[in-house]
């Protein structure tokens, strides 16, 4: 028996702090027990029958010093003949925690860590318990610019007269001020005069790259207007720096962009609207020759997947997102995903990808060219049958089955990788590749 992240052993409860703060520590991680009778080597020393009562009441007495108390049960039991007790502590729910004398505790390994600065903010930003739309800003409402609340008013309900309703009234039935008038930061990102001023962070980054690689700039922008200004900005960036073909429908000629319209506009909104804005950094949007890719700060939120992506909907953000539903730019259904999917899939392309990468999230759409600048060999048209066939190939399966070296079998594989028809997974020896649908 050993010390771990769900079990903490003593010998005896000598200190009800900290014993109260193990509580805290595994009420605000996953769970765990608590063994008193066994000392930390794991030998079991038991507890003197006549002090039963006297260690239940400690440890009561130190259990309810956390706040909110965990869910718990103290248990009785008997161990190699001796007597020991449990303390058997439930997991908080995913959006609230507790504390120990107002203090935040969580389990890591055996040690019971106290929650500070900036890793308490992440903490309960984690939990969405702390959510950046819904704090209060230093900015008052003088901050805000009456026209854009007015025309979010006049799109978000075109029958409605609210000529003669005051701005504090409107914001207040939007959810985002009080009744004193202080004003929350998804107010200051939806109509602020100059948003940048109090949410540096609202930037959004775009450049158009010379090739596949970020070396030569051709075209850049920064925009650091409104959540709705950012989004039209950075539409209009990239559908000038994206080619534009035509095809003939009856006797009319229509543009065909290199990617769905309809994709774009909803991985852009994705990226404004799920973004973490505690982080200091911009959203970022890269065009390549082949590909264009858009990054957010903030990886998925706990108990969300790469593979949950489409079929989840879940906010960071909910104020913001429910303002941008009020204007039908959301669903609200986990259906904006797979809508982008289906317009890849319609428009001949690959799927997006989906990546957590250095604290960022990244969309990648993969272009025409992505599979017309690389030819790829009979050799490697045998691999992507191998794929399509088994769902995943690895270096070795290729190697074997072609009869060719290791290092040609990967080669091959890196080839189809950078081509867009391949992507790999995992690192080392136990990295695979995926086919590209």
């Amino acid at each position: 028996m050993q010390e771990g992240q769900g079990l903490e052993l003593k010998k005896s409860v000598s200190n009800d702090n900290d014993l109260g703060q193990c509580v805290c520590a595994f009420a605000n991680t996953a769970g765990g027990t608590v063994i008193v009778g066994v000392g930390d080597d794991g030998k079991v020393t038991g507890i003197d029958e006549s002090k039963l009562d006297e260690v239940q009441l400690r440890i009561s007495g130190a259990v309810q010093c956390v706040s909110p108390v965990p869910l718990h049960r103290i248990l009785l039991d008997t161990m190699e003949g001796k007597k020991i007790i449990k303390i058997e502590v439930r997991s908080m729910a995913p959006d609230s925690f507790c504390t120990h004398h107002g203090l935040i505790y969580v389990r890591s390994g055996s040690a019971n860590l106290r929650m500070e600065g900036a890793a308490m903010m992440q903490f309960l930003t984690d939990r969405e318990v702390l959510r950046y739309d819904s704090r209060l800003s230093q900015e008052s409402m003088d901050d805000l610019d009456e026209v854009k609340i007015r025309e979010y008013m006049r799109q978000r309900s075109p029958l409605a007269n609210l000529s003669n309703a005051s701005i504090a009234d409107l914001l207040f039935n939007l959810g985002v001020a009080d009744r004193d008038g202080r004003i929350r930061n998804a107010a200051v990102l939806m109509f602020s005069k100059s948003p940048q001023r109090a949410v540096p962070q609202c930037e959004v980054r775009l450049a158009r790259f010379a090739g596949r690689e970020r070396v030569r700039v051709l075209d850049s922008q920064f925009v650091n207007g409104t959540i709705l200004e950012n989004l039209a900005a950075a539409e209009s960036f990239i559908m000038r720096n994206i080619r534009i073909g035509h095809r003939i429908e009856g006797m009319i000629r229509k543009d065909v962009p290199e990617y769905p319209v309809s994709a774009i506009r909803e991985l852009l909104i994705n990226a404004l609207v799920h973004r973490d804005y505690f982080d200091c950094n911009a959203v970022q949007v890269s065009i390549f020759e082949d590909r264009l890719e858009i990054a957010n700060p903030g990886k998925l939120l706990p108990g969300l997947s790469l593979e949950d992506i489409g079929a989840l909907s879940k906010q960071r953000n909910p104020l913001l997102y429910g303002l941008l539903r009020e204007l039908r730019l959301l669903e609200g259904m986990a259906t904006g995903i797979p809508k982008v999917k289906a317009s890849m899939r319609d428009a001949g392309l690959p799927e997006p990808l989906f990546q957590e990468i250095g604290g960022f999230f990244k969309v990648t759409l993969l272009g025409p060219s992505c599979r017309e600048l690389l030819v790829i060999t009979e050799r490697q048209k045998k691999v992507l049958r191998m794929v399509e066939e088994k769902g995943e190939i690895t270096t070795g399966e290729v190697s074997f089955a072609l009869s060719v070296s290791s290092p040609t079998a990967y080669n091959d594989l890196q080839a189809l990788d950078r081509a867009g028809y391949l992507l790999r997974q995992g690192k080392g020896r136990g990295s695979h590749y995926v086919l590209i649908r």
